[in-house]
């Protein structure tokens, strides 16, 4: 097995895995970033937080209207229960009860005006997303061509991680791992081409000697220079 080889070939599917993300990615912000969809999206989420107000103020209100019609049935439990005589005591409870349905229809009033506020929200709400869903539709016409090269760039990628896989089985993973620390640390380049006589990547002469021991596909041979995984075709 003539490992530079592998290894150049892997270094190849690498940067063409690398690209294809990038351009993917690429893509995706294009595609997210888009202005129409922003104000589209900021537009869904204001009517949702203004509809989640409006619960919060319902079930508040909901609370006081609770309470104050026990407090209203516990005043009219006493003041019809027999058990009080005195007079003024009578014309507290009447009073407090009368103020207390006062309370009470005031707050059912505000309680209807919310729930009228809550169905208009909730109607906005409705509307923004509608006209969410219609853009995102509109826009993936627009972007269709983006999106084909998106789905083109995965089907790629799988046919690249399929072909990667296959070549990493072929190799130890003490290279690999040398391989891989080289790769990131020379900016994707980690094997480098004999040509001319010299490494491709730095430029710097390779001796004869050197040039037929890269050739040799049992052999593993750096650059002096770079430091790369030397490869001879």
């Amino acid at each position: 097995m003539n490992k530079t080889f592998s290894l150049y070939r892997l270094q190849q599917l690498d940067s063409q895995r690398l690209q294809n993300l990038k351009r993917i990615k690429q893509i995706d912000q294009i595609i997210a970033s888009d202005k129409a969809v922003l104000r589209a999206q900021s537009i869904v989420q204001k009517a949702t937080d203004a509809l989640t107000e409006s619960d919060k103020e319902l079930y508040d209100i909901h609370q006081k209207v609770e309470a104050k019609d026990l407090k209203l049935k516990q005043t009219q439990a006493k003041l019809f229960g027999g058990k009080i005589s005195a007079t003024k005591e009578l014309q507290d409870l009447q009073a407090e009860s009368e103020a207390l349905r006062r309370t009470l229809t005031n707050l059912e009033e505000e309680q209807m005006a919310l729930l009228d506020k809550r169905d208009k929200r909730q109607s906005t709400k409705e509307t923004a997303e509608t006209d969410f869903e219609e853009l995102l539709n509109q826009k993936a016409s627009e972007n269709s061509r983006l999106l084909g090269e998106r789905e083109k760039l995965k089907g790629q990628l799988l046919k690249v991680n399929s072909q990667r896989e296959a070549l990493k089985k072929q190799l130890d993973e003490a290279l690999l791992k040398e391989y891989a620390a080289l790769f990131k640390r020379k900016g994707g380049l980690a094997v480098a081409e004999i040509f001319e006589g010299s490494c491709k990547a730095c430029g710097v002469q390779i001796s004869p000697t050197d040039i037929q021991q890269a050739a040799d596909p049992s052999v593993i041979l750096k650059c002096k220079s770079c430091g790369r995984i030397l490869y001879k075709l």
